[in-house]
């Protein structure tokens, strides 16, 4: 009998331990991005990124181009199976390559980690003329049109600048901005064809060009 009577503290012990092991609880996931990239623009500086987990964690950057500062680089988690919500901002060189490039961003998270992508587009954000496919859309105009507006969001400063004769820039530059309209004023086309004119949109070292269209009239088809 008092050899079962010396069992019993054991096997107290031993489900002590099962249930504390039972109750444990580890996650850790991205919430931004999620199960898509991050995307960026070409001349974008920053843009955050956030997370959730229960282990103290490491951030890290496999890309030159895109930087984790050191302010968010590590966190030491000083609760117990708690969920802490993290925020960290990115830093990116502008891409000048007219080529998309990736970053992947590494959590290390206790015994866990994960990874989250960041792709930079080579191009600025250009919100009208459209973009279709990546590829931006001639902004169309009538042969009679006296205006047409471009609009757009820069992250740093900009200018527009164009060779073509028959049109002019109303505002050729400026500082950061979002959802900037800038109206151009045309000449009418008097010719017997369309016209076209280049419009170079320039922020941060990364030039997109903005082609103008301008059609015939009608009385030359």
């Amino acid at each position: 009998m008092k050899k079962y009577l010396f069992l019993i503290p054991l096997l107290a012990s031993l489900l002590t331990i099962a249930c504390n092991k039972e109750t444990e609880y580890h996650q850790t996931r991205f919430l931004r991005p999620g199960i898509t990239a991050l995307r960026v623009y070409a001349d974008q500086k920053v843009d955050s990124i956030s997370f959730e987990t229960t282990e103290s964690y490491e951030l890290s950057s496999n890309a030159s181009w895109c930087i984790v500062p050191d302010e968010y680089k590590s966190l030491k988690n000083p609760y117990t199976n708690a969920i802490i919500l993290c925020y960290a901002w990115l830093q990116f060189e502008a891409n000048t390559t007219g080529s998309n490039r990736e970053a992947i961003i590494h959590l290390g998270a206790g015994d866990y980690s994960i990874d989250a992508y960041v792709v930079q587009v080579p191009y600025l954000c250009v919100t009208s003329p459209a973009r279709l496919n990546e590829q931006l859309l001639p902004l169309t105009c009538a042969a009679d049109a006296e205006s047409a507006k471009l609009c757009f969001t820069t992250f740093d400063s900009w200018t527009l600048t164009t060779e073509a004769d028959w049109l002019t820039i109303g505002e050729p530059n400026g500082f950061v901005v979002e959802n900037k309209e800038v109206t151009l004023t045309l000449q009418p086309n008097t010719t017997t064809a369309d016209r076209e004119a280049t419009v170079v949109l320039t922020s941060r070292g990364v030039a997109q060009n903005i082609i103008v269209k301008q059609l015939k009239p009608a009385s030359a088809e």
